[in-house]
């Protein structure tokens, strides 16, 4: 059984009932987690940056910053270059995708996906789900809105709530066509939310809240990119707190 869920009260429920866990953050952190696997990077998501900062020393890799002053950033671009001799294990920060996916343990089994490689992903469930007997939650990651300031998108430490994001939605709906188990309504839904948004996809992102902030600050060639359904056929994984490609 395939259902959505979303942000992370979505994935301690899914984690209690041992299910599969696919998180989705299109706008940014699956996109960009995405490309750097793709890349050959190791990805170790954070959702506390002091905690990321120490890990990232710890282990001898770089930590992420924000676009135009770090050199690997949430940002997808950032990975599209790799020279020879670049450090390629990275430890990201964001306050929604990574957040979700570092509540996993040891023992649940979490992939990362997005509409880069929904196909990929959506194969992948449809392959292991019926062989351990198991159930699959996509969860939505959503945005974060600051409780003091109203501010939608919030990447500094401070109170904030969580909000729907549509960018999400679309994304694992298109992760959702491409399985064949049995769905939810929800589930269902969701896919055909995707079917029939799929022609005008990347001006949907581009004129969603998320996107609109993206092009507002110069980042609109992220959403170019994020938009672009099944460029990648690989399958990030998690791995104790390593993403790596599965």
């Amino acid at each position: 059984m395939v259902q959505i869920d979303w942000a992370a009260e979505g994935v301690r429920y899914a984690l209690k009932n041992r299910d599969i866990v696919v998180i989705v953050d299109a706008l940014r952190f699956s996109t960009a987690v995405t490309t750097a696997v793709a890349h050959g990077f190791t990805i170790y998501p954070v959702g506390d940056r002091e905690e990321g900062n120490r890990l990232a020393a710890s282990i001898g890799a770089e930590m992420s910053g924000r676009p135009g002053k770090a050199k690997y950033t949430i940002s997808p671009h950032s990975y599209l270059q790799v020279s020879p001799g670049d450090n390629q294990k990275v430890v990201l920060f964001s306050p929604n995708g990574a957040a979700c996916t570092a509540l996993a343990g040891a023992d649940d089994t979490v992939f990362i996906g997005c509409l880069l490689n929904a196909r990929a992903v959506g194969r992948l469930l449809t392959e292991i789900a019926p062989a351990q007997k198991r159930n699959v939650t996509v969860i939505a990651a959503g945005e974060q809105r600051a409780i003091i300031t109203g501010q939608r998108i919030v990447y500094d430490e401070e109170a904030a709530y969580p909000v729907f994001a549509i960018e999400d939605y679309l994304a694992c709906g298109a992760i959702i066509s491409y399985t064949e188990l049995e769905k939810t309504a929800e589930a269902e839904l969701c896919q055909v939310t995707f079917t029939s948004a799929k022609a005008g996809l990347e001006e949907y992102l581009m004129k969603s809240f998320s996107g609109r902030y993206l092009v507002e600050n110069g980042l609109g060639g992220d959403i170019s990119h994020a938009a672009r359904v099944n460029l990648y056929d690989i399958v990030p994984a998690l791995r104790g707190r390593r993403i790596t490609k599965l």
